[in-house]
């Protein structure tokens, strides 16, 4: 035998041994707690001890640099450094990027006001309390501490110290613009940014040199605060005095999601500690997703601020709640009728099944092997629509084999899922796009994987058993959106944040930037996958919980990747969508390509029926395509590369959400395939928006999967699935009633005013 291949089976032998021994059996699947040998891509170390790492997170740099990189709150930018804890309020401003002859938007974090320690020095910055808007950053040096409290949507800043004084320095000469009776409260600019500065009781404020200002505390009064200012007025220094000290100690985001209603409504609530003072309550800046056409939003104070997120409303008190339309999906659509349509789906489907539904799957690591198993589900969902159950089976048995391959690899280490203790988080090899060392995307590749278990539990409830292979769909299901207080084996909502209504991709944000997402619609993709299993299964926890965070991503991606109500885009940006967003900035381009077919295309991916968010604004869709074309002819000009219909099935698809007809009419059958795509897929979708016309999302009903759609002559399609073992009355908004028989599809139509 080769010596090499030798070596490469005695490995095998060696982790199959050491593995039998430790993996933990979940139902009939497993995981490691030991890495294959062979060098796997694994996590620095991280600098957390106290359980699941919030990793994915605005402040996550934290948790692996000494000293990390700007935290963008909003108002506020931070960033703990050696020489002191840096504060800054950025401005949005035109950076200009000549390879793609356009401009960036750009409110990045600059050392305006640095506050320090007297009586000590700090050696690094860590992650203390956090929660699930708000953190605490700690700064210590032996016994000491300098804790830093910061939050989202928080004009403040909030500061305790174990010993000593704080000494203030700014970037350039401040001027004192304010000082109140008793001297306590001090309006400080430096240069364009205006901050206000709250000393406790018995504090005293000693301006030292034209930069620097200290802080004198009394005994066992360690603590003030800082306001970041919209401007340099004494106003805004004495509306914010009044919550100055009532401390952040917790946030907390809730949800309630109204079947009857197909409502969600959400509560934001945060715990303060009073340190002087009777105001027990804090101040929110709402981001646009919060405050825009919201009927539930309080009165609002005079007092708002300008932002990389647009314009940021300020209220007061303990909580505030947002309601939202919940707009359904359902599972897959119904056949397409006899005829030449129908005649031309049966061709691509017989070219896409030739060589057996195995072809459909994917390959490589857990991103690629996601999209595989879209593929296949989606196939599976239109041959059953068509009674073709022999087709069926066949992919819904492929695609259990192939899941459960990874689930329960035995001697078969090529792929296999490890837990990783020291951080939280359950990661798939072969691992993909810093999905193991940098914990990037787990949301975006398990999104895949969830969205199709939930179809194979649609039709097989008996495999999606916790005791069979629900179990591992449920671990994963937990590494991205853990909500359960009991499960200590992941931390709260890894990727998605709370209070800017979104997730974030990076796993440790190491950028100068923060923390980012490009594919809002992979992330919207795992959310809706979410739901489907926790209505399949019969989870409403998993449910309820998708559909919290489906609904307020798509309304974030309505304002921030897409902005259709025109809050967030400055003038100078030139274009239609940002194509990434990140703690500081939103930019038109992806990792990997500047070609504008793909960099559009990234947050439209992939199109499922959980997908006719992207019709929200038929009129944007043409404006957005036609932009597109545009900067692709300047793209081919200025010497890019990119074949001329790449990505041509995701792009007509969405087109096909405003002009279905139009999109066929522009579809080349025999041209380009994106890789989690079919041309049978493709077909179906424009066939069933041609037949059907476009999302009508005016229109809800009391159930968690529906879909309405409208055609220009009046005529509503509605559908709906049924998940229970009894038929199920429908009621949609509109006065239309469906009776849908148990675990089954239904659909019917009419003309309603």
């Amino acid at each position: 035998m080769n010596c090499i291949k030798l070596a490469a089976v005695t490995a095998l032998a060696v982790w199959a041994i050491a593995a039998s021994a430790e993996p933990v059996r979940v139902g009939l699947g497993q995981y490691s707690t030991t890495l294959a040998p062979g060098g796997e891509r694994e996590l620095p170390a991280v600098r957390y001890e106290g359980g699941p790492a919030p990793t994915n997170k605005w402040y996550s740099s934290l948790l692996f640099d000494k000293w990390a990189q700007p935290l963008y709150a909003q108002p506020a930018s931070y960033r703990p450094v050696a020489a002191g804890f840096q504060v800054d309020v950025p401005r949005p401003a035109a950076v200009f990027n000549g390879s793609r002859e356009e401009n960036d938007i750009v409110a990045a974090h600059k050392a305006t006001l640095s506050i320090a320690p007297t009586a000590f020095v700090p050696a690094d910055a860590r992650i203390g309390r956090f929660s699930d808007w708000a953190v605490d950053v700690v700064m210590a040096s032996g016994k000491d501490r300098f804790t830093a409290t910061i939050a989202h949507g928080s004009p403040y800043s909030f500061y305790e110290l174990t010993q000593g004084n704080a000494r203030f320095k700014s970037s350039e000469p401040y001027r004192v613009f304010s000082r109140s009776e008793d001297g306590r409260a001090l309006g400080l600019a430096v240069g364009d940014r205006a901050f206000a500065l709250y000393a406790p009781a018995g504090g005293q404020w000693q301006e030292v040199d034209a930069q620097t200002l200290e802080l004198v505390l009394p005994p066992g009064k360690g603590y003030f605060s800082v306001a970041a200012l919209q401007a340099a007025d004494a106003a805004q220094v004495n509306l914010l005095r009044r919550y100055a000290f009532a401390f952040i100690t917790d946030t907390q985001v809730s949800w309630q999601y109204d079947e009857k209603r197909s409502e969600l409504t959400t509560t934001y609530t945060a715990t303060t500690l009073l340190r002087e003072g009777t105001e027990k309550g804090s101040v929110f800046a709402l981001y646009p997703h919060q405050w825009h056409d919201n009927p539930l939003l309080p009165a609002v104070l005079p007092l708002s601020y300008p932002s990389i997120r647009g314009e940021l409303k300020v209220v007061s008190g303990n909580s505030f709640k947002t309601r939202y339309r919940y707009r359904g999906f359902v599972p897959a659509w119904p056949a397409l009728p006899d005829g030449p349509s129908r005649t031309k789906l049966d061709a691509f489907l017989a070219e896409d099944l030739q060589f057996g539904p195995d072809q459909l799957l994917g390959s490589r690591g857990t991103y690629w092997e996601g999209k595989g198993l879209n593929r296949a589900v989606q196939v599976m969902g239109i041959v059953e629509a068509m009674g073709r159950t022999r087709d069926r089976d066949a992919i819904l048995a492929a695609t259990k084999a192939r899941m459960q391959r990874w689930f329960a690899p035995g001697e078969e280490v090529d792929r296999y899922f490890h837990y990783n203790a020291r951080v939280g988080s359950l990661i798939g090899y072969p691992d993909e796009y810093g999905s193991a060392d940098q914990l990037n995307d787990h949301h975006f590749h398990y999104g895949y994987w969830i969205f199709a278990a939930a179809q194979i539990a649609l039709r097989d409830p008996d495999w999606a058993k916790r005791e069979k292979w629900g179990g591992m769909v449920e671990l994963m299901i937990a590494d991205i959106a853990n909500t359960d207080p009991a499960n200590r084996m992941f931390p709260r909502l890894r990727h998605f944040d709370p209070y800017e209504g979104h997730s974030w991709a990076s796993g440790g944000a190491p950028f100068y930037d923060g923390n980012n997402q490009e594919s809002s619609s992979e992330a919207i993709n795992a959310w809706a996958g979410m739901i489907l299993w926790g209505e399949a299964t019969g989870n409403k926890r998993i449910r309820d919980t998708g559909i919290y965070l489906y609904t307020t991503e798509v309304e974030a991606l309505k304002h921030y990747w897409f902005d259709l109500h025109h809050k967030v885009f400055a003038p100078e940006y030139s274009n239609l969508d940002a194509a990434m967003v990140w703690g500081d900035k939103y930019i038109h381009t992806t990792w990997w390509t500047e070609d504008p077919r793909e960099v559009h295309g990234i947050n439209l991916l992939p199109l499922t029926t959980a997908s006719l968010y992207l019709g929200t604004d038929p009129d944007y869709i043409q404006r957005n395509l036609e932009a597109m074309d545009a900067e692709f002819a300047r793209f081919l000009a200025r010497g890019g590369k990119a074949p001329r219909d790449i990505w041509q099935d995701i792009l007509l698809g969405y087109h096909a959400l405003r002009d279905a007809d139009a999109a066929i009419a522009r579809w080349n059958p025999s041209g380009a395939v994106e890789d989690g795509e079919t041309r049978s897929h493709t077909w179906h979708w424009m066939s069933s928006l041609a037949a059907y016309g476009r999302p009508d999302l005016g229109v809800g009903a009391d159930a968690p999967l529906y879909s309405v759609f409208r055609r220009a002559d009046g005529t509503r399609t509605y559908l709906a699935y049924n998940t229970g073992p009894r038929a199920r009355t429908v009621n949609f908004g509109d006065g239309t009633r469906l009776v849908v028989p148990p675990r089954s599809a239904a659909v019917t139509s009419g003309k309603k005013p």
